[in-house]
């Protein structure tokens, strides 16, 4: 059996560095600097043993404060490194912005976020997972081709179960299925990750917890997409996880929506996913198939991918450049309401020329108290401005979505938060029509509709001890 040394032990070692110290001082200073007298005859061979033992003392005590200092110093850089965006987003929203329903924006939208608007597309809004996970579960189930799907949550669960089934069951009939998954979203979900590889899935985890890879393990895919067989794919905020199933009918539930698409936005999508398919080891996709002859709609739809490199921040960018050509009215639903600096004063510069502004955020049903906590400290601010804001009532609530003056809908992964803005990747998309974002706007006023309004003088009826709190995870906004 391996032995430990003791406490005491090392205490006794300690002791003897010390006298061993002090015996190497008299000698260093030599005779009379203390009241001892000088060594003489044997005695002076174990006074020369005893300066090698002090000396080696002091170095491993010097190389022990070294190894500290360069262990706080490499924890500090890892710290910074996670916590940190690599680089400074926009300060400001963009200069002399365009109205968003007119052909400026759009050029003006291509440009900034460097991706092209794709004509003839066909959009669908699926409410809750009672409606879009039974969609989606058919599109696998038809898959003929190819799969790729991408999620920050895959957890072991009833949904995740049939998820895998339904994907595994492809695999085994020739299909090439593709997965990549969020290491720390999935919390790890090595089991279902081993059925999918047997079934014979190409399966990757996103930045899984290695050596190498720990100065990125704060920053995450937090993109939810999928693409079938090159025809239709998805995007918008749910997991795979049981809470996204049912109707939001209660707070256990989460309320959520999903976007399918149809046309040349497809291929964007695929694009997206691509690129994190090859940073997992995976290969280079073959071509995508040929667009179909007749269009499936008419919408323009730009897909936006956002990253965690300087000049990628599109999420930030996207949410500016709308805020600042709208002319009319934004309504935005944002279960995690924590915007940068940046976004905040763009908000209280659209609500000074005129726009009407409402927001909708989570209410009493939470998955994260320190969330909702930092989000009030910005409130008293917006409704003194002239926003409204309203808490949702009947269940948790994880939408994301902006409809700008009846024109311009933003939805997708992206929260409208800073860890979305400037730290996750995420994968969203703008449809330009007006129809589609009436349609939309219905949906805010259902969502407003069960909401409770929120007042300044709610706000000040707080505890001070709320007060409090909400100001401390304030100071940790670009975290939440």
């Amino acid at each position: 059996m391996q032995s430990f040394p003791s406490a005491r032990s090392a205490a006794s070692r300690s002791s003897a560095c010390a006298s061993n110290d002090l015996r190497d001082s008299r000698t260093r200073h030599g005779p009379g600097y203390f009241s001892a007298p000088e060594p003489t005859g044997n005695a002076s061979g174990r006074w020369g043993v005893r300066r090698v033992g002090a000396h080696l003392c002091r170095t491993w005590r010097r190389v022990g404060l070294l190894l500290v200092a360069a262990g706080s110093v490499g924890l500090a850089g890892l710290t910074a490194a996670n916590v940190l965006p690599e680089g400074p987003g926009l300060a400001q929203a963009p200069a002399h912005v365009a109205p968003v329903d007119s052909a400026a924006f759009r050029q003006q939208a291509e440009a900034l976020l460097g991706s092209p608007i794709t004509q003839g597309n066909a959009a669908v809004d699926l409410q809750n997972g009672d409606v879009y996970f039974p969609a989606m579960l058919a599109d696998i189930r038809s898959a003929r081709k190819s799969i790729e799907l991408e999620s920050y949550i895959l957890r072991r669960g009833h949904i995740a179960d049939v998820f895998v089934d339904a994907l595994s069951e492809r695999a085994r009939a020739g299909v090439k299925v593709r997965v990549v998954i969020d290491w720390m979203g999935s919390r790890g979900n090595v089991a279902d990750a081993e059925r999918l590889r047997d079934a014979g899935v190409d399966f990757h985890f996103y930045r899984p917890v290695r050596l190498g890879q720990l100065a990125s393990l704060n920053k995450r895919t937090h993109r939810k997409l999928m693409v079938v067989d090159d025809r239709v794919a998805w995007t918008g905020g749910m997991g795979i996880d049981d809470a996204w199933l049912g109707n939001a009918r209660n707070g256990r539930q989460k309320r959520d929506m999903m976007f399918r698409l149809q046309g040349p936005a497809v291929a964007q999508m695929r694009g997206v996913f691509e690129e994190h398919w090859l940073a997992t080891g995976g290969q280079r996709l073959p071509p995508p198939e040929a667009s179909p002859s007749v269009a499936p709609g008419s919408l323009p739809v730009q897909v936006i991918a956002s990253t965690d490199r300087v000049g990628k921040y599109n999420s930030q960018r996207m949410f500016l450049l709308a805020i600042a050509g709208a002319r009319r009215s934004i309504d935005l639903e944002a279960s995690y309401f924590v915007p940068d600096a940046a976004v905040r004063q763009a908000l209280l510069d659209a609500l000074a020329r005129g726009v009407r502004v409402r927001i909708i955020v989570e209410g009493d049903h939470v998955d994260g108290h320190m969330v909702g906590d930092a989000s009030r400290t910005y409130w008293a601010d917006f409704l003194a401005a002239g926003a409204q804001i309203a808490r949702y009532a009947p269940s948790l609530f994880h939408n994301k979505l902006m409809v700008v003056d009846d024109y311009l809908t933003l939805a997708g992964s992206a929260n409208f938060d800073s860890r979305s803005f400037h730290l996750n990747d995420e994968a969203n998309i703008a449809i330009y029509d007006g129809a589609f974002a009436r349609r939309m706007v219905d949906v805010f006023d259902r969502d407003l509709g069960v909401s409770t309004p929120v007042t300044i003088a709610k706000l000040q009826q707080r505890p001070w001890t709320q007060q409090v709190t909400d100001r401390f995870w304030a100071e940790f906004a670009s975290q939440l």
